[in-house]
């Protein structure tokens, strides 16, 4: 049964000119399918939109609060790309170089020419990681030698293929080698820190109690796929991860990226600005334009849908909701989260339930929301 809107806690500000993105989300709530989330809008670097709502657990006892977590799903690969284009900009890794000259273990069964530009662009012809056994993700170094030794499915360069799960695991790998440092230390001390933006790749467990419950929803057809139908080339791409997962273990909050809206309207706040934000300089602006240009648009393998690609950020198509903004980039998640720039407007936007939608991807509620933000300007 659905509560009264005003039974539901929402907290936090939004200004005037945008009190469209607070009744959306009141309405949101008020549906009753959502369970805690959380809303922000960056505008010109400032912010005009911070919402929280309903429960950080599933049984709706404890109030989602402001500095609550989730985790993003595969809003995280940009910022495993973010970190990729920063060391670029830092002259430290170079696009058009074989990832091969940083991490050397990855020069074998015919990756050697494979370039950083495609790894990003999600044409290394590597969605697999098949000498990881069934339920070893946590198990450290067996997915990076795995995917060293693991020969391109294709050849590189040929096959548009999201790397559903291999996209973090590469780009942790080229990060630790060329910064010397893990990805997790590389962003903590890169992004979060200097931006004050509340997303991590990996949590260290002191952050573990700001998290919300993970919710799953049954039927959504990329965690079917993942999980549970043997046929899809994302349970072949997903073999590793253990398969009672439900992503609430602290192994799993360890690895994968958290965060909530506030943390990645800031980092995209910066993107939507020519990579700067309060003084800092984020992203080098040419790295920035050389990376949100369309480097692909066609059918994905893995996923059977029409994607628009850049080097690590999806461009607004005819798949996801990626705002009004012909320009506009960023990544969404499994379930419902979504982090995006809108360049000509100067605007981010990001959205972090912690109930999975009941569709793939963007899903009703964030579309709402957007849809909200943008009858607001």
């Amino acid at each position: 049964m659905s509560l009264k809107p005003e039974h539901i806690p929402i907290d936090g500000h939004c200004a005037p000119a945008f009190a469209a993105v607070r009744r959306a989300l009141e309405a949101n709530m008020a549906a009753g399918e959502e369970v805690g989330c959380a809303v922000a809008v960056m505008l010109d670097g400032e912010t005009v939109v911070d919402l929280w709502a309903g429960y950080r657990d599933a049984a709706r006892t404890q109030a989602w609060q402001r500095d609550t977590i989730t985790d993003m799903k595969s809003v995280g690969k940009s910022v495993f790309a973010l970190c990729v284009l920063r060391l670029v900009g830092q002259g430290r890794i170079e696009l058009d170089a074989p990832v091969a000259r940083y991490w050397p273990a990855f020069g074998q069964a015919g990756k050697e020419e494979i370039s950083v530009r495609q790894l990003l662009g999600h044409v290394a012809g590597l969605p697999f990681a098949d000498a990881a056994p069934i339920g070893s993700l946590y198990q450290p170094g067996v997915v990076a030698a795995a995917l060293a030794a693991q020969p391109p499915e294709w050849e590189p360069g040929t096959q548009a293929c999201y790397h559903s799960f291999t996209f973090p695991p590469l780009c942790a790998e080229l990060i630790r080698h060329a910064s010397g440092r893990s990805a997790h230390d590389y962003e903590r001390d890169e992004v979060a820190t200097p931006l004050g933006a509340e997303y991590w790749l990996g949590l260290e467990d002191a952050q573990h109690a700001l998290c919300a419950d993970y919710i799953e929803t049954p039927g959504t057809p990329s965690l079917e796929g993942m999980k549970r139908n043997t046929a899809s080339p994302l349970y072949r791409a997903w073999r590793p991860l253990p398969r009672d997962e439900d992503y609430n273990s602290p192994s799993w909050r360890r690895y994968a990226g958290h965060g909530n809206a506030r943390g990645m309207a800031r980092i995209y706040a910066a993107l939507a600005s020519g990579g700067r934000l309060d003084g800092y300089q984020l992203l080098d602006p040419a790295v920035l334009a050389e990376a949100t240009r369309c480097d692909w648009a066609g059918m994905d393998f893995m996923t059977k849908r029409p994607f628009s690609m850049g080097l690590g950020f999806m461009l607004a198509g005819p798949v996801f909701s990626i705002g009004q903004g012909g320009r506009n980039f960023g990544h969404p998640g499994m379930g419902g989260a979504i982090a995006f720039a809108d360049p000509d407007r100067r605007l981010s936007f990001s959205y972090s339930p912690n109930r999975m939608s009941p569709v793939a991807d963007t899903g009703p509620w964030a579309t709402a929301l957007i849809e909200a933000t943008y009858s607001s300007r």
